[in-house]
């Protein structure tokens, strides 16, 4: 069986938007044409792909498994296209990015701040993902480079560079301030709640646990949260102490709403690491932006 190729184009805009108008104004179409091609594609398929519903159309089990395998296909040809329109020169393309809640709070938001300025026509399109998706993402060719905070060990052919050192302190609220004035091992403070990025979240979790090892201790938090930029408000509110990166802390500590909590034992160093695949074409947007990411390291 041979379908028109065109027929599926014409799908994924209609299951992507559930709606026939939408769909064709997308295609520069008009909406008979596209019911009329739906048609044929269901003809062609021998199953039902869309049913009407009072917002537009929904799709139907059959649908639903088609659209699966159509969507990636179709996106991945239009990422094609972008890459070649910003192939030649920096004067358009897009760079595709994953990045971990740390390595965003820790450098990369600066850093695609200032990339911005000297490239306002390049796009960006940042995902925030947990390290281990954001890693399989550079491994499917989803992103072009990741931003991960250690521990993070990325599989080869993938290359790895660690761009940005950063530590993290202990703080609590400053009904804690009795804590602010000694030190302490983590031992002395198992009776304080403990709040941590979780374990399907972050690796951060994996890097506190071999912390807690080292102090022949377990790692046992209280409160398991999904994005790190929610630690500092739920440690504010007393619901427990927590490690945070020191500079995600400090505006925190500066206004007296979080107290820092001096440890006996030295919080080993972590990195932020940039992770690309060598073996992949980079559009020329990303090799940029990749350059200036080595750059700023090497600048440290």
């Amino acid at each position: 069986m041979f379908t028109n190729l065109d027929y599926y184009r014409i799908f994924y805009y209609v299951a992507k938007y559930r709606n026939l108008t939408r769909a064709a104004d997308a295609l520069l179409t008009s909406q008979p044409t596209v019911t009329r091609t739906v048609k044929n594609l269901e003809n062609d398929l021998g199953c039902r792909l869309f049913v009407r519903s009072k917002r537009g159309v929904a799709l139907t089990a059959e649908g639903e498994t088609l659209y699966s395998y159509v969507a990636p296909a179709y996106e991945r040809i239009l990422r094609g296209e972008e890459k070649l329109g910003g192939e030649i020169s920096l004067q358009g393309g897009c760079v595709y990015i994953s990045a971990t809640e740390t390595s965003l709070h820790c450098f990369l938001l600066e850093k695609l701040g200032t990339f911005h300025d000297r490239h306002p026509q390049i796009r960006l399109r940042i995902t925030n993902v947990s390290t281990m998706q954001a890693i399989e993402n550079v491994v499917s060719g989803k992103s072009d480079l990741a931003f991960v905070a250690s521990p993070a060990e990325a599989p080869a052919p993938l290359k790895q560079v660690d761009i940005r050192p950063f530590r993290d302190i202990l703080v609590g609220n400053v009904n804690y301030i009795e804590l602010a004035h000694g030190t302490y091992a983590l031992k002395d403070l198992e009776k304080y709640p403990l709040i941590s990025l979780s374990r399907s979240a972050s690796s951060t979790y994996i890097f506190y646990q071999a912390v807690y090892a080292e102090a022949g201790l377990e790692f046992r938090p209280e409160i398991e949260l999904n994005t790190s930029d929610l630690i500092i408000p739920f440690i504010r509110r007393n619901l427990g102490v927590g490690f945070v990166p020191e500079e995600l802390a400090l505006p925190s500590l500066k206004a007296g709403e979080i107290v820092k909590i001096r440890l006996k034992e030295e919080i080993p160093e972590r990195q932020v690491s940039v992770v690309y695949n060598p073996h992949y074409p980079l559009s020329a947007a990303a090799k940029e932006l990749l350059k200036e990411t080595k750059q700023g390291k090497a600048r440290e």
